[in-house]
Protein backbone atom coordinates (compact mmCIF):
# COMPACT_ATOMS: atom_id res chain seq x y z
CA UNK A 1 0.00 0.00 0.00
CA UNK A 2 1.42 3.40 -1.01
CA UNK A 3 2.35 6.04 1.55
CA UNK A 4 -0.36 8.42 0.30
CA UNK A 5 -3.06 5.73 0.51
CA UNK A 6 -2.00 4.75 4.03
CA UNK A 7 -2.01 8.41 5.06
CA UNK A 8 -5.47 9.04 3.59
CA UNK A 9 -6.99 5.95 5.26
CA UNK A 10 -5.38 6.73 8.63
CA UNK A 11 -6.54 10.32 8.44
CA UNK A 12 -10.07 9.19 7.53
CA UNK A 13 -10.12 6.62 10.34
CA UNK A 14 -9.12 9.09 13.03
CA UNK A 15 -11.44 11.82 11.77
CA UNK A 16 -14.35 9.37 11.85
CA UNK A 17 -13.52 8.15 15.35
CA UNK A 18 -12.46 11.48 16.89
CA UNK A 19 -15.08 13.39 14.91
CA UNK A 20 -17.92 11.44 16.51
CA UNK A 21 -18.82 14.38 18.75
CA UNK A 22 -18.94 16.70 15.73
CA UNK A 23 -21.06 14.42 13.56
CA UNK A 24 -23.51 13.60 16.33
CA UNK A 25 -23.58 17.08 17.86
CA UNK A 26 -26.60 18.52 16.00
CA UNK A 27 -28.50 15.24 16.36
CA UNK A 28 -28.09 14.93 20.12
CA UNK A 29 -28.29 18.64 20.91
CA UNK A 30 -31.65 18.70 19.11
CA UNK A 31 -33.19 15.75 20.96
CA UNK A 32 -31.57 16.37 24.36
CA UNK A 33 -31.77 20.17 24.69
CA UNK A 34 -29.20 22.36 26.42
CA UNK A 35 -29.73 20.94 29.93
CA UNK A 36 -29.59 17.22 29.13
CA UNK A 37 -26.83 17.75 26.56
CA UNK A 38 -24.80 19.44 29.29
CA UNK A 39 -25.32 16.45 31.63
CA UNK A 40 -24.20 14.00 28.92
CA UNK A 41 -21.15 16.15 28.13
CA UNK A 42 -20.02 16.29 31.76
CA UNK A 43 -20.59 12.52 32.09
CA UNK A 44 -18.24 11.97 29.14
CA UNK A 45 -15.60 14.05 30.93
CA UNK A 46 -15.62 11.58 33.83
CA UNK A 47 -15.50 8.66 31.38
CA UNK A 48 -12.37 10.08 29.76
CA UNK A 49 -10.87 10.61 33.19
CA UNK A 50 -11.42 6.97 34.20
CA UNK A 51 -10.16 5.70 30.85
CA UNK A 52 -6.95 7.67 31.25
CA UNK A 53 -6.10 6.82 34.86
CA UNK A 54 -7.39 3.30 35.45
CA UNK A 55 -5.87 1.75 32.29
CA UNK A 56 -2.38 3.00 33.26
CA UNK A 57 -2.10 3.92 29.56
CA UNK A 58 -0.15 0.67 29.29
CA UNK A 59 -0.48 0.43 25.51
CA UNK A 60 0.55 4.06 25.12
CA UNK A 61 4.13 2.97 24.47
CA UNK A 62 3.38 1.06 21.26
CA UNK A 63 5.49 3.37 19.13
CA UNK A 64 8.40 3.32 21.60
CA UNK A 65 8.18 -0.50 21.85
CA UNK A 66 8.53 -0.76 18.08
CA UNK A 67 11.92 0.93 18.42
CA UNK A 68 13.06 -1.17 21.42
CA UNK A 69 11.80 -4.67 20.56
CA UNK A 70 12.15 -6.76 17.37
CA UNK A 71 9.19 -7.22 15.03
CA UNK A 72 8.60 -10.83 16.09
CA UNK A 73 8.06 -9.72 19.72
CA UNK A 74 5.49 -7.03 19.00
CA UNK A 75 2.32 -9.15 19.32
CA UNK A 76 3.55 -10.69 22.59
CA UNK A 77 4.33 -7.23 23.94
CA UNK A 78 0.93 -5.87 22.91
CA UNK A 79 -0.91 -8.85 24.43
CA UNK A 80 1.00 -8.53 27.70
CA UNK A 81 0.49 -4.81 28.20
CA UNK A 82 -3.14 -5.00 27.05
CA UNK A 83 -3.65 -7.54 29.84
CA UNK A 84 -1.82 -5.25 32.27
CA UNK A 85 -4.16 -2.38 31.37
CA UNK A 86 -7.28 -4.51 31.79
CA UNK A 87 -6.21 -5.96 35.16
CA UNK A 88 -5.34 -2.49 36.47
CA UNK A 89 -8.62 -1.04 35.17
CA UNK A 90 -10.69 -3.77 36.82
CA UNK A 91 -8.91 -3.31 40.17
CA UNK A 92 -9.32 0.49 40.14
CA UNK A 93 -12.98 0.18 39.10
CA UNK A 94 -13.85 -2.20 41.94
CA UNK A 95 -12.11 0.09 44.42
CA UNK A 96 -13.97 3.14 43.06
CA UNK A 97 -17.36 1.44 43.20
CA UNK A 98 -16.72 0.31 46.78
CA UNK A 99 -15.80 3.83 47.91
CA UNK A 100 -18.76 5.41 46.12
CA UNK A 101 -21.21 2.88 47.58
CA UNK A 102 -20.11 4.00 51.04
CA UNK A 103 -20.15 7.69 50.08
CA UNK A 104 -23.65 7.39 48.58
CA UNK A 105 -25.05 7.25 52.12
CA UNK A 106 -24.15 10.93 52.57
CA UNK A 107 -23.92 12.24 48.99
CA UNK A 108 -26.20 12.09 45.95
CA UNK A 109 -24.28 9.62 43.76
CA UNK A 110 -25.88 7.69 40.90
CA UNK A 111 -24.03 4.38 41.11
CA UNK A 112 -25.62 3.09 37.88
CA UNK A 113 -24.17 5.99 35.93
CA UNK A 114 -20.78 5.36 37.55
CA UNK A 115 -20.80 1.70 36.48
CA UNK A 116 -21.80 2.59 32.91
CA UNK A 117 -19.06 5.22 32.80
CA UNK A 118 -16.41 2.80 34.06
CA UNK A 119 -17.39 0.20 31.47
CA UNK A 120 -17.35 2.79 28.70
CA UNK A 121 -13.97 4.11 29.84
CA UNK A 122 -12.38 0.69 29.47
CA UNK A 123 -13.95 0.17 26.03
CA UNK A 124 -12.83 3.64 24.96
CA UNK A 125 -9.29 2.78 25.97
CA UNK A 126 -9.37 -0.49 24.01
CA UNK A 127 -10.62 1.20 20.84
CA UNK A 128 -8.11 4.06 21.10
CA UNK A 129 -5.22 1.65 21.76
CA UNK A 130 -6.14 -0.56 18.81
CA UNK A 131 -6.52 2.53 16.64
CA UNK A 132 -2.92 3.46 17.56
CA UNK A 133 -1.66 -0.10 16.98
CA UNK A 134 -3.06 -0.24 13.46
CA UNK A 135 -1.67 3.23 12.66
CA UNK A 136 1.87 2.40 13.76
CA UNK A 137 1.74 -0.92 11.92
CA UNK A 138 0.48 0.86 8.75
CA UNK A 139 -2.66 -1.33 8.69
CA UNK A 140 -4.83 1.51 7.50
CA UNK A 141 -7.68 -0.67 6.19
CA UNK A 142 -8.29 -2.33 9.57
CA UNK A 143 -8.04 1.04 11.26
CA UNK A 144 -10.73 2.41 8.97
CA UNK A 145 -13.13 -0.51 9.59
CA UNK A 146 -12.73 -0.22 13.38
CA UNK A 147 -13.38 3.53 13.37
CA UNK A 148 -16.40 3.40 11.06
CA UNK A 149 -18.08 0.53 12.93
CA UNK A 150 -17.51 2.10 16.37
CA UNK A 151 -18.83 5.48 15.30
CA UNK A 152 -21.87 4.18 13.42
CA UNK A 153 -22.93 1.81 16.19
CA UNK A 154 -22.52 4.41 18.94
CA UNK A 155 -24.67 6.97 17.15
CA UNK A 156 -27.30 4.44 16.03
CA UNK A 157 -27.77 2.71 19.38
CA UNK A 158 -27.85 6.04 21.25
CA UNK A 159 -30.58 7.45 19.00
CA UNK A 160 -32.72 4.34 19.45
CA UNK A 161 -32.35 4.38 23.25
CA UNK A 162 -32.94 8.15 23.61
CA UNK A 163 -36.37 7.70 22.05
CA UNK A 164 -37.23 5.05 24.65
CA UNK A 165 -36.71 7.39 27.62
CA UNK A 166 -38.99 10.26 28.74
CA UNK A 167 -37.82 13.68 27.55
CA UNK A 168 -36.75 14.92 31.00
CA UNK A 169 -34.32 12.01 31.44
CA UNK A 170 -33.50 11.02 27.86
CA UNK A 171 -29.81 11.67 28.50
CA UNK A 172 -29.81 8.07 29.81
CA UNK A 173 -30.28 6.87 26.24
CA UNK A 174 -27.12 8.70 25.19
CA UNK A 175 -25.14 7.37 28.15
CA UNK A 176 -26.28 3.74 27.82
CA UNK A 177 -25.85 3.82 24.04
CA UNK A 178 -22.21 4.88 24.27
CA UNK A 179 -21.38 2.57 27.14
CA UNK A 180 -22.88 -0.59 25.64
CA UNK A 181 -21.17 -0.19 22.26
CA UNK A 182 -17.72 0.61 23.64
CA UNK A 183 -17.91 -2.20 26.18
CA UNK A 184 -18.84 -4.87 23.62
CA UNK A 185 -16.21 -3.70 21.12
CA UNK A 186 -13.63 -3.55 23.92
CA UNK A 187 -14.29 -7.20 24.81
CA UNK A 188 -13.91 -8.24 21.16
CA UNK A 189 -10.62 -6.34 20.84
CA UNK A 190 -9.25 -7.83 24.08
CA UNK A 191 -9.98 -11.37 22.83
CA UNK A 192 -8.38 -10.54 19.48
CA UNK A 193 -5.15 -9.11 20.87
CA UNK A 194 -4.61 -11.89 23.46
CA UNK A 195 -5.33 -14.62 20.89
CA UNK A 196 -2.65 -13.10 18.63
CA UNK A 197 0.04 -12.58 21.27
CA UNK A 198 -0.85 -15.38 23.70
CA UNK A 199 0.90 -13.56 26.53
CA UNK A 200 -0.76 -12.18 29.65
CA UNK A 201 2.21 -11.60 31.93
CA UNK A 202 5.79 -10.88 30.92
CA UNK A 203 8.05 -9.33 33.53
CA UNK A 204 10.37 -7.68 31.03
CA UNK A 205 7.52 -6.03 29.12
CA UNK A 206 5.81 -4.79 32.27
CA UNK A 207 9.06 -3.42 33.71
CA UNK A 208 9.75 -1.61 30.45
CA UNK A 209 6.23 -0.18 30.23
CA UNK A 210 5.34 0.96 33.75
CA UNK A 211 8.15 3.52 34.35
CA UNK A 212 7.23 5.19 31.06
CA UNK A 213 3.45 5.03 31.26
CA UNK A 214 2.91 6.16 34.86
CA UNK A 215 4.11 9.71 34.04
CA UNK A 216 2.01 9.49 30.88
CA UNK A 217 -1.08 8.93 33.04
CA UNK A 218 -0.46 12.23 34.79
CA UNK A 219 0.11 13.90 31.41
CA UNK A 220 -3.19 12.60 29.99
CA UNK A 221 -5.02 13.23 33.24
CA UNK A 222 -3.79 16.81 33.25
CA UNK A 223 -4.71 17.10 29.58
CA UNK A 224 -8.28 16.06 30.35
CA UNK A 225 -8.43 18.57 33.21
CA UNK A 226 -7.03 21.19 30.87
CA UNK A 227 -9.71 20.52 28.26
CA UNK A 228 -12.70 19.56 30.42
CA UNK A 229 -12.47 21.63 33.62
CA UNK A 230 -14.07 24.56 31.80
CA UNK A 231 -17.31 22.57 31.25
CA UNK A 232 -17.44 21.39 34.86
CA UNK A 233 -16.68 24.89 36.22
CA UNK A 234 -19.24 26.50 33.91
CA UNK A 235 -21.82 24.01 35.14
CA UNK A 236 -21.06 24.89 38.76
CA UNK A 237 -20.50 28.65 38.41
CA UNK A 238 -23.11 29.46 35.75
CA UNK A 239 -25.57 26.67 34.76
CA UNK A 240 -26.13 23.34 32.98
CA UNK A 241 -27.38 25.27 29.95
CA UNK A 242 -24.19 27.34 29.74
CA UNK A 243 -22.16 24.15 29.93
CA UNK A 244 -24.31 22.68 27.15
CA UNK A 245 -23.90 25.72 24.86
CA UNK A 246 -20.17 25.75 25.53
CA UNK A 247 -19.89 21.98 24.99
CA UNK A 248 -21.59 22.10 21.58
CA UNK A 249 -19.45 25.03 20.38
CA UNK A 250 -16.40 23.16 21.69
CA UNK A 251 -17.46 19.94 19.94
CA UNK A 252 -17.91 21.87 16.69
CA UNK A 253 -14.51 23.56 17.04
CA UNK A 254 -12.91 20.25 17.92
CA UNK A 255 -13.35 19.13 14.34
CA UNK A 256 -9.93 20.79 14.03
CA UNK A 257 -8.65 18.60 16.87
CA UNK A 258 -10.01 15.55 15.05
CA UNK A 259 -8.12 16.62 11.94
CA UNK A 260 -5.00 17.21 14.05
CA UNK A 261 -5.25 13.73 15.62
CA UNK A 262 -5.70 12.24 12.16
CA UNK A 263 -2.66 14.05 10.78
CA UNK A 264 -0.59 13.33 13.90
CA UNK A 265 -1.38 9.60 13.79
CA UNK A 266 -0.18 9.55 10.18
CA UNK A 267 2.78 11.89 10.72
CA UNK A 268 4.34 10.30 13.84
CA UNK A 269 5.16 6.83 12.40
CA UNK A 270 7.05 8.44 9.51
CA UNK A 271 8.62 11.09 11.75
CA UNK A 272 9.94 8.44 14.15
CA UNK A 273 11.27 6.38 11.25
CA UNK A 274 13.05 9.43 9.77
CA UNK A 275 14.46 10.22 13.22
CA UNK A 276 15.72 6.67 13.70
CA UNK A 277 17.45 6.83 10.30
CA UNK A 278 18.77 10.38 11.01
CA UNK A 279 17.04 11.84 7.94
CA UNK A 280 16.75 15.38 9.33
CA UNK A 281 16.35 16.92 5.88
CA UNK A 282 13.21 14.86 5.28
CA UNK A 283 11.83 15.81 8.72
CA UNK A 284 12.23 19.53 7.98
CA UNK A 285 10.78 19.28 4.49
CA UNK A 286 7.69 17.31 5.48
CA UNK A 287 7.12 19.26 8.71
CA UNK A 288 6.98 22.54 6.75
CA UNK A 289 4.37 21.04 4.44
CA UNK A 290 2.47 19.73 7.47
CA UNK A 291 2.46 23.12 9.22
CA UNK A 292 1.33 24.93 6.07
CA UNK A 293 -1.51 22.46 5.46
CA UNK A 294 -2.87 22.59 9.00
CA UNK A 295 -2.58 26.40 9.13
CA UNK A 296 -4.60 26.81 5.93
CA UNK A 297 -7.23 24.36 7.21
CA UNK A 298 -7.49 26.26 10.51
CA UNK A 299 -7.92 29.62 8.79
CA UNK A 300 -10.47 28.19 6.37
CA UNK A 301 -12.37 26.65 9.28
CA UNK A 302 -12.51 30.02 11.06
CA UNK A 303 -13.85 31.80 7.98
CA UNK A 304 -16.59 29.25 7.29
CA UNK A 305 -17.52 28.49 10.89
CA UNK A 306 -20.29 31.05 11.52
CA UNK A 307 -22.73 29.92 8.85
CA UNK A 308 -21.90 26.23 9.19
CA UNK A 309 -22.45 26.35 12.96
CA UNK A 310 -25.86 27.99 12.49
CA UNK A 311 -26.77 25.11 10.18
CA UNK A 312 -25.20 22.60 12.56
CA UNK A 313 -26.84 23.72 15.83
CA UNK A 314 -30.28 24.68 17.06
CA UNK A 315 -30.86 28.40 17.55
CA UNK A 316 -30.82 27.93 21.33
CA UNK A 317 -27.10 27.06 20.98
CA UNK A 318 -26.15 30.03 18.76
CA UNK A 319 -24.80 31.92 21.76
CA UNK A 320 -21.62 29.90 21.25
CA UNK A 321 -21.06 31.02 17.63
CA UNK A 322 -18.52 33.79 18.24
CA UNK A 323 -16.54 31.59 20.63
CA UNK A 324 -15.39 29.39 17.76
CA UNK A 325 -12.43 31.53 16.53
CA UNK A 326 -11.11 31.66 20.12
CA UNK A 327 -11.44 27.88 20.35
CA UNK A 328 -9.44 27.66 17.12
CA UNK A 329 -6.52 29.59 18.61
CA UNK A 330 -6.37 27.13 21.49
CA UNK A 331 -6.62 24.21 19.06
CA UNK A 332 -3.79 25.63 16.98
CA UNK A 333 -1.60 25.72 20.09
CA UNK A 334 -2.44 22.01 20.59
CA UNK A 335 -1.17 21.35 17.06
CA UNK A 336 2.02 23.32 17.70
CA UNK A 337 2.74 21.61 21.00
CA UNK A 338 2.64 18.20 19.31
CA UNK A 339 6.04 18.85 17.71
CA UNK A 340 8.03 19.08 20.96
CA UNK A 341 5.87 16.44 22.68
CA UNK A 342 6.36 13.85 19.92
CA UNK A 343 10.10 14.49 20.23
CA UNK A 344 9.93 14.02 24.00
CA UNK A 345 8.00 10.76 23.61
CA UNK A 346 10.60 9.44 21.17
CA UNK A 347 13.31 10.18 23.75
CA UNK A 348 11.21 8.61 26.55
CA UNK A 349 11.03 11.89 28.52
CA UNK A 350 7.53 11.19 29.79
CA UNK A 351 8.16 12.81 33.18
CA UNK A 352 8.76 16.21 31.58
CA UNK A 353 5.66 15.76 29.44
CA UNK A 354 3.61 15.12 32.58
CA UNK A 355 5.08 18.13 34.40
CA UNK A 356 4.36 20.53 31.54
CA UNK A 357 0.79 19.42 31.01
CA UNK A 358 0.07 19.40 34.76
CA UNK A 359 1.27 22.99 35.09
CA UNK A 360 -0.93 24.00 32.16
CA UNK A 361 -3.94 22.23 33.73
CA UNK A 362 -3.43 24.03 37.06
CA UNK A 363 -3.10 27.34 35.24
CA UNK A 364 -6.33 26.58 33.37
CA UNK A 365 -8.26 26.05 36.60
CA UNK A 366 -7.03 29.40 37.93
CA UNK A 367 -7.73 31.18 34.63
CA UNK A 368 -11.18 29.58 34.46
CA UNK A 369 -12.12 30.65 37.98
CA UNK A 370 -11.09 34.24 37.35
CA UNK A 371 -12.31 34.67 33.77
CA UNK A 372 -15.61 32.75 34.03
CA UNK A 373 -16.64 34.98 36.94
CA UNK A 374 -15.77 38.05 34.85
CA UNK A 375 -16.68 37.05 31.27
CA UNK A 376 -18.87 33.96 31.63
CA UNK A 377 -18.64 31.47 28.74
CA UNK A 378 -16.10 33.61 26.83
CA UNK A 379 -13.82 33.54 29.85
CA UNK A 380 -13.70 29.74 29.76
CA UNK A 381 -12.58 29.74 26.10
CA UNK A 382 -9.91 32.40 26.67
CA UNK A 383 -8.64 30.54 29.74
CA UNK A 384 -8.17 27.32 27.78
CA UNK A 385 -6.41 29.08 24.87
CA UNK A 386 -3.99 30.79 27.29
CA UNK A 387 -3.28 27.47 29.02
CA UNK A 388 -2.55 25.70 25.74
CA UNK A 389 -0.17 28.54 24.87
CA UNK A 390 1.70 28.02 28.15
CA UNK A 391 1.77 24.29 27.48
CA UNK A 392 3.37 24.80 24.07
CA UNK A 393 5.98 27.17 25.52
CA UNK A 394 6.97 24.75 28.30
CA UNK A 395 7.35 21.75 26.01
CA UNK A 396 9.26 23.76 23.43
CA UNK A 397 11.85 24.72 26.07
CA UNK A 398 11.91 21.16 27.44
CA UNK A 399 12.48 19.55 24.03
CA UNK A 400 15.36 21.89 23.22
CA UNK A 401 17.09 20.85 26.47
CA UNK A 402 17.22 17.15 25.53
CA UNK A 403 20.87 16.17 25.04
CA UNK A 404 20.64 12.76 23.30
CA UNK A 405 19.72 14.11 19.86
CA UNK A 406 19.12 17.61 18.51
CA UNK A 407 15.58 18.94 18.40
CA UNK A 408 14.95 19.25 14.62
CA UNK A 409 12.41 22.11 14.67
CA UNK A 410 12.93 25.86 15.02
CA UNK A 411 10.59 28.43 16.52
CA UNK A 412 10.64 30.42 13.28
CA UNK A 413 8.80 27.51 11.62
CA UNK A 414 5.79 28.10 13.88
CA UNK A 415 5.52 31.91 14.11
CA UNK A 416 4.12 32.69 10.59
CA UNK A 417 1.31 30.14 10.93
CA UNK A 418 0.27 31.35 14.38
CA UNK A 419 0.23 34.98 13.23
CA UNK A 420 -1.85 33.99 10.20
CA UNK A 421 -4.42 32.25 12.45
CA UNK A 422 -4.66 35.28 14.76
CA UNK A 423 -5.15 37.60 11.78
CA UNK A 424 -7.90 35.29 10.51
CA UNK A 425 -9.71 35.66 13.85
CA UNK A 426 -9.53 39.44 13.48
CA UNK A 427 -10.93 39.25 9.96
CA UNK A 428 -13.75 37.01 11.20
CA UNK A 429 -14.90 39.49 13.84
CA UNK A 430 -14.68 42.40 11.36
CA UNK A 431 -16.70 40.59 8.68
CA UNK A 432 -19.32 38.70 10.69
CA UNK A 433 -22.10 40.18 8.55
CA UNK A 434 -20.24 39.71 5.25
CA UNK A 435 -20.16 35.96 4.74
CA UNK A 436 -19.17 36.26 1.08
CA UNK A 437 -15.89 37.94 2.06
CA UNK A 438 -14.91 35.17 4.46
CA UNK A 439 -16.10 32.35 2.20
CA UNK A 440 -14.33 33.93 -0.78
CA UNK A 441 -11.01 34.02 1.07
CA UNK A 442 -11.60 30.47 2.27
CA UNK A 443 -12.19 29.29 -1.30
CA UNK A 444 -8.94 30.91 -2.50
CA UNK A 445 -7.00 29.26 0.32
CA UNK A 446 -8.60 25.90 -0.48
CA UNK A 447 -7.57 26.10 -4.15
CA UNK A 448 -4.06 27.18 -3.11
CA UNK A 449 -3.44 24.21 -0.79
CA UNK A 450 -4.93 21.70 -3.25
CA UNK A 451 -2.56 22.95 -5.97
CA UNK A 452 0.39 22.67 -3.56
CA UNK A 453 -0.52 19.07 -2.65
CA UNK A 454 -0.98 18.08 -6.31
CA UNK A 455 2.38 19.61 -7.26
CA UNK A 456 4.35 17.80 -4.56
CA UNK A 457 2.22 14.60 -4.94
CA UNK A 458 2.18 14.21 -1.16
CA UNK A 459 -0.30 15.28 1.54
CA UNK A 460 2.59 16.59 3.66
Amino acid sequence: MSRNRITVLNISSTIILQGLAFVSGPIFSNVLGTNNYGIAAVYLTWVQLASTIFSLQAVGMLAVARVNYPVEDQEKYQSSVFSLATIAYLAFSLFTISILLIASKWFDINIYMVCLGLAQGWGLYCVTAMNGKFSYEFKAGRNFVLSVSTSALTIGVSIILINLFPKQSNYWGRIIGQSSVYTVIGIILLIYIISKGKTIYNRDYWQFTLPLTIPTIFHLLAYIVLNQSDKVMLQKIVSNSSAGIYALACAFSNLLISIYYAFNNSWVPYYYEYTRLDKIDKIKKHSNNYIELFTVLTVGFIFLSREVFHFYAQESFWGGTDLIPLFCIGNYFVFLYSFPVNFEFYNKKTKMIAVGTSLAALANIVFNYVLINILGISGAVIATALSHGLQFGFHLISARRIKEIDYPFEIKQFIPGFVFVCLACGVYYCTKDYWYVRWGIGAVLGVYIIIKILKRKEIF
